[in-house]
C-alpha cells in the first residue's frame, strides 16, 4: 500500500509515463491484468454493466467445485466484483441495485459448489445484504418521488413483497440481518405489515403442527419428516418474526412477541438471553432487571455466573457502583480468577481492595486446581507464597492443559523462577510421555531455559525448597527416556 507521500509523487508522473506503466505490467500476473481490465471498464459505465451482467449470469451457471484451499482466490474475485457493482452508487442507484439482485441471485450456486470452512465466501453474500439495503432504500425513496400520491399503497405493496421474496430465500443464512435491518428500507407501517404477514403464516404452520402432532400421538409414532419439515418452517417464521420486532425498536411489542413464542414460563436462561440482548440495545435496563430477577430460573453454576454477569454488565451501564460491587464479588466467591478479582479492583474503594485481597487470599487456599490458586495468589502480589503454594502442589501440574501453562508462562512476574521451572517440567514430561516427537524441539528448549534458571535458584538461600534439583531432575529424565536420542539431540544443539 502507497503512502501519502508515494501517492503525492505519483499524482506528479505524466499521463504518458502512467499508460507506459500499465502496459508493460499487463500480461505479468492473472489477477492484476484482471484490475486492469476493471480499471478500463471504469471509464465506459454501459459497457461495465454489460460485463457484470454477463458475469453474474455465468455465476450460477459455474459447475467446477471450489476447494478448501481455492476458497479465498474465489471470495476475492466476488470482492471485486462487489466493488465494481457498488461503483454506480450513488449516481446510477437502479443499475446498482440490478446487479446487486443479480449478484445475490447466485448465492446457493456458489455456496452450494464451494468448500466455504473459513466463511470468506459467505461472508461476501452476506456483505451483500447490507449493500442491497441502502441502495434499495434510495431507489426506493427515488420511486416514491416519481409517482402520484394515490400510486404509494402499490409501490410500497411491491417493496414489501420484493423484501419477503429476498428474506424467504435464506437456505445458507446470508441474508439474517436483512430484516433485522430493514428499517434503513421499510417504514414502521410497513414493517408491522410484514410482521402480520408473517404471523398469519406462522397460524397456519401452528394448525399444521397440532394436526402433526395429533396424528403421531394416536400412531403412537416417532416424528415423521413432514413433522420435521414443519416445525423447521414455523423455526425459520418466529426468526423473522423476531427480527422485524427488532427492527421496529418496540420494547412492549417485542416482549409480548417474544413471549408468544415460548412453550412454556419460565423460560430457560439460554433463551431469555436473546430478550435480554434487545433490552439492553434499546436501554430499557429496568426490564432486563425484571427478568433477571423475576423470569431467570436455574440452579446450575454457569447460569448463576451468567445471571450475575449480566447484572454487572446493567449496573456498570446505569453507573450503579453499590450494586455492581454487590455482584462482583458475589460472582467472585462463585468463580474465583484472577480477571473476576481485575474486575472488582477496578470500581472498588482502596478499603474495599484491601478487603478483597484478604478475601482472595483466603479462596486461594480453597481452590481445588493448583493453576487457579497460583494465579490468584500472583494477582494480589503474594509472589513468595505463590511459590510455596506452586512447589507444594507442584505434581497437579501435571493435570493441566498445555496451552493454559503457556499462558501462565507468559504472565508470570519477576521472582517465580520456581513456578517457571514447574511449568517447563510439566511441559517436558508430557511432551515425552506421550513421544510427541515432532514436539521434541520443544521439550529441549524447555530443558535449557530450566537449566538457566538453575543458576539463579541455586544462588537464592531457600533453592528449590521441596523440589529436586535440576541436575537430579536430568538423570531421573536421562532414566526415563534416554533412549529418545532425536530428543537429547535437540538439547545438545
Amino acid at each position: 500500500m502507497l503512502n501519502i507521500e508515494q501517492k503525492k509523487y505519483l499524482s506528479q508522473l505524466s499521463k504518458t509515463a502512467l499508460i507506459d506503466f500499465v502496459s508493460d505490467v499487463y500480461g505479468v500476473d492473472k489477477m492484476l491484468d484482471k484490475k486492469i481490465e476493471r480499471l478500463l471498464l471504469q471509464s465506459d459505465k454501459p459497457k461495465l454493466i454489460k460485463k457484470l451482467t454477463t458475469t453474474l449470469k455465468g455465476l450460477r451457471r459455474r459447475r467446477k467445485f471450489v476447494d478448501y484451499w481455492e476458497s479465498s482466490e474465489f471470495a476475492t474475485e466476488l470482492q471485486h466484483l462487489a466493488s465494481d457493482i457498488m461503483s454506480f452508487y450513488p449516481e446510477q442507484p437502479q443499475e446498482c441495485l440490478t446487479l446487486l439482485e443479480l449478484f445475490i441471485e447466485s448465492t446457493n450456486a456458489s455456496l452450494g459448489r464451494a468448500d466455504d470452512s473459513n466463511g470468506y465466501i459467505g461472508d461476501i453474500y452476506r456483505s451483500l445484504t447490507s449493500s442491497w439495503l441502502i441502495v434499495a432504500s434510495t431507489c426506493y425513496e427515488q420511486e416514491k418521488r416519481d409517482i402520484p400520491v394515490d400510486e404509494r399503497d402499490i409501490l410500497s405493496h411491491a417493496w414489501v413483497k420484493k423484501v419477503k421474496a429476498l428474506a424467504d430465500d435464506n437456505d445458507y443464512g446470508t441474508k439474517d440481518n436483512l430484516l433485522e435491518d430493514i428499517n434503513q428500507l421499510l417504514s414502521e407501517p410497513e414493517i408491522r405489515g410484514l410482521i402480520a404477514d408473517y404471523q398469519q403464516e406462522r397460524e397456519i404452520i401452528q394448525t399444521k403442527k397440532a394436526n402433526e402432532d395429533t396424528l403421531s400421538e394416536r400412531q403412537n409414532s416417532p416424528l415423521s419428516d413432514d413433522a420435521f419439515s414443519i416445525n423447521y418452517e414455523k423455526m425459520v417464521i418466529e426468526i423473522a418474526i423476531k427480527n422485524l420486532t427488532r427492527a421496529l425498536g418496540d420494547v412492549g411489542f417485542f416482549e409480548a412477541i417474544f413471549f408468544e413464542m415460548q412453550e412454556t414460563r419460565p423460560v430457560h436462561p439460554r433463551r431469555l438471553e436473546e430478550l435480554l440482548t434487545f433490552l439492553l440495545d434499546q436501554g430499557a435496563y429496568d426490564r432486563a432487571l425484571h427478568y433477571l430477577n423475576e423470569e431467570w430460573q436455574s440452579d446450575g453454576l454457569m447460569d448463576k455466573i451468567r445471571r450475575l454477569d449480566w447484572l454487572s454488565h446493567i449496573y456498570h451501564m446505569q453507573k450503579d457502583t453499590d450494586a455492581l460491587m454487590e455482584v462482583l464479588g458475589e460472582v467472585f466467591e462463585l468463580q474465583s480468577t484472577p480477571t473476576r478479582l481485575k474486575s472488582i479492583m477496578a470500581v472498588a474503594s482502596l478499603t474495599q481492595q484491601a478487603q478483597w485481597r484478604k478475601r482472595a487470599y483466603e479462596l486461594a487456599e480453597q481452590q481445588e486446581s493448583v493453576l487457579m490458586a497460583t494465579s490468584l495468589l500472583l494477582e494480589i502480589g503474594e509472589i513468595e507464597l505463590a511459590n510455596q503454594v506452586a512447589v507444594a502442589r507442584h505434581s497437579e501440574f501435571a493435570d493441566v492443559h498445555y496451552t493454559s501453562l503457556t499462558q501462565l508462562l507468559k504472565e508470570l512476574p519477576v521472582g517465580t523462577q520456581l513456578i517457571h521451572v514447574i511449568i517447563y517440567r510439566s511441559l517436558i514430561e508430557d511432551i515425552l510421555d506421550s513421544s510427541r516427537s515432532k514436539a521434541y524441539g520443544h521439550a529441549a528448549r524447555y530443558l535449557n531455559k530450566i537449566a538457566q534458571l538453575d543458576v539463579l535458584i541455586s544462588r537464592e538461600t531457600e533453592g528449590y525448597i521441596s523440589l529436586i534439583t535440576h541436575q537430579d531432575y536430568v538423570i531421573k529424565l536421562t532414566q526415563k527416556h534416554g533412549k529418545k536420542r532425536s530428543f537429547w539431540e535437540k538439547v545438545k544443539d
